[in-house]
């Protein structure tokens, strides 16, 4: 009988999905001649080398979406690759979800492949131009969203406040809660409630279908100079002003705050030349607190050895900037938006 899987080293985890790859891989139609670990965390990423041409093969093993969420994520993907509204992956392999066994796990291994895009992810922020193109391509998605008429049994999830806060896990997990102290707790919750009492409605011009996970790592600049946005698997129903503060909250943590100043002017000009920017943006330190919190659950729910690396230290920065939103109101990326009026679409 074999081991339970969450009761395995990393690499010996690793070892048990690859040789699942393989047959999947067969299953999609791909041949192979060999994978490359991307990156492991609640899916497993392998880079698939089949000759004349790469894919990337997506292996859901923790909390992942279920076939339908994934086929539905397929179909979103897919009108925005026929519209050319943004440059985004294609499914391969016949566009298929499959599902496989796991040895030593309860849940089937969902399964998907999508044509490689080449490329430099997290394009630089300073470059010239990024900051624009980068607002013109979230505008696009979000404009693309708001007409989209998904088909029948379209499901994905939602992100709305409930979800993320009073049902997320930092809140409503005790294995999670266990790993927070009384004073995280307690200021987690005042937190939560000034959030939840600034919370816009969700009003058609504020809420639709958004990537939600659409941070700087998320990003391909292409060698002929486009910006591909790719990593769907948390897209899903919520607030345009939440991808809003993904990028520009991914772009804080990585330059000053002159820079940031800077390139947040820049990108909310690119979002206005498309179209206007989300009345929500009234409340945008609140959607900064959300992406956060969003991360919050996730490192505090997750058992994954390189999250478990990495999370505490994020989970104690998030927690310092919570304190200061407790005092203040502001939160770390504030910007006055007030008054932003529209340009002439580009």
């Amino acid at each position: 009988m074999a081991r339970p899987f969450e009761s395995l080293a990393r690499s010996s985890q690793l070892k048990r999905l690859r040789e699942l790859a393989f047959p999947t891989l067969e299953r999609h139609g791909v041949e192979t001649r060999g994978i490359r670990l991307v990156q492991y965390e609640d899916n497993a990423v392998f880079l698939v080398d089949a000759g004349s041409a790469k894919y990337v093969l997506r292996m859901s093993v923790r909390h992942g979406r279920s076939p339908q969420e994934q086929r539905s994520e397929l179909a979103w993907l897919a009108a925005l690759a026929s519209e050319k509204v943004v440059l985004v992956p294609k499914s391969a392999g016949e566009g298929r979800v499959i599902t496989q066994p796991l040895a030593g796990w309860p849940e089937p291994v969902t399964s998907v492949v999508f044509e490689w895009i080449p490329g430099t992810t997290a394009p630089s922020y300073s470059s010239p131009g990024v900051a624009e193109q980068l607002g013109r391509l979230t505008a696009r998605l979000h404009d693309h969203a708001h007409r989209y008429r998904p088909p029948a049994e379209f499901a994905r999830p939602s992100w709305n406040f409930d979800d993320v806060f009073t049902g997320g896990a930092a809140l409503a997990d005790p294995k999670a809660r266990a790993r927070l102290d009384r004073a995280e707790l307690d200021l987690l919750g005042r937190v939560s409630a000034m959030v939840g009492d600034r919370m816009p409605d969700r009003t058609p011009a504020d809420w639709g279908l958004s990537h939600a996970d659409l941070h700087r790592g998320n990003l391909v600049r292409t060698p002929g100079g486009d910006t591909a946005v790719i990593d769907f698997d948390d897209c899903g129903w919520g607030y345009y002003a939440l991808d809003i503060a993904t990028v520009l909250s991914s772009v804080l943590r990585v330059c000053d705050a002159r820079s940031y100043a800077r390139f947040a002017a820049g990108y909310l000009r690119g979002y206005r030349a498309v179209r206007e920017l989300p009345p929500a943006m009234a409340r945008f330190d609140e959607f900064l607190v959300m992406r956060d919190v969003i991360i919050l659950n996730f490192v505090l729910s997750s058992a994954n050895e390189a999250v478990l690396s990495w999370g505490p230290g994020r989970a104690k920065e998030i927690f310092e900037l919570m304190r200061a939103y407790a005092e203040t109101g502001e939160y770390a990326g504030h910007l006055d938006v007030t008054g932003m009026s529209r340009t002439a679409p580009a």
